[in-house]
């Protein structure tokens, strides 16, 4: 089982006795070299962990494959049917614009916001074509910085904000992946 969906039953976005395919880009090498950079400056004692069933793994702390997920809860292990769907559509720039918390009962998550035009058009897509119903009313493309015991996030917020938005980094996107039930993933391209 990957740690996206292990980690992901945090956010409350599938029941735990479930598992899920998803959809995803990867961060640019500039973006994972930041969030490297600032996860250095992250006090181990402020992250929330659980240990995982592999002894000496761990679930949630710091994000360790900075991504954007653009659709998640699909329940079949065939690529096909995303391969199908996005057919003909085109990457496009992604824009880092700062960061945000989501505050959950008992932890919370410090991420870098990000928007696209091209990231909102093919979750859309996804959506209408394969009938996945979003569990939050509003898509917010982001990449997780790492899970925060509560109230712990704000402690570094400001200094994720500077680090990101000191470089007005973006970057263009010409692929998206999907990942079954069992982590394999399927590199699929755009026009």
């Amino acid at each position: 089982m990957s740690w996206y969906k292990r980690s992901i039953t945090a956010e409350k976005v599938q029941r735990e006795d479930k598992q899920f395919s998803w959809i995803f880009i990867d961060a640019s090498k500039e973006i994972m070299n930041v969030h490297s950079s600032v996860s250095k400056d992250i006090d181990e004692k402020d992250l929330y962990k659980e240990e995982a069933e592999k002894e000496g793994d761990w679930i949630y702390g710091i994000e360790d494959s900075p991504h954007i997920t653009v659709k998640f809860g699909l329940e079949y292990d065939d690529p096909q049917p995303v391969i199908d769907s996005l057919k003909g559509e085109k990457g496009g720039n992604v824009e880092v614009i700062g960061t945000e918390i989501f505050e959950n009962d008992d932890k919370d998550v410090l991420v870098v916001r990000v928007k696209s035009e091209a990231l909102d058009r093919i979750h859309d897509k996804l959506t209408d074509d394969l009938g996945i119903e979003d569990n939050y009313p509003e898509y917010k493309p982001h990449i997780t910085i790492g899970y925060f015991k509560k109230g712990k996030a704000n402690k570094y917020e400001s200094m994720v904000h500077k680090a990101f938005t000191y470089y007005l980094l973006d970057f263009d996107f010409d692929e998206v992946f999907f990942e079954d039930r069992d982590g394999k993933p399927t590199t699929i391209k755009l026009v």
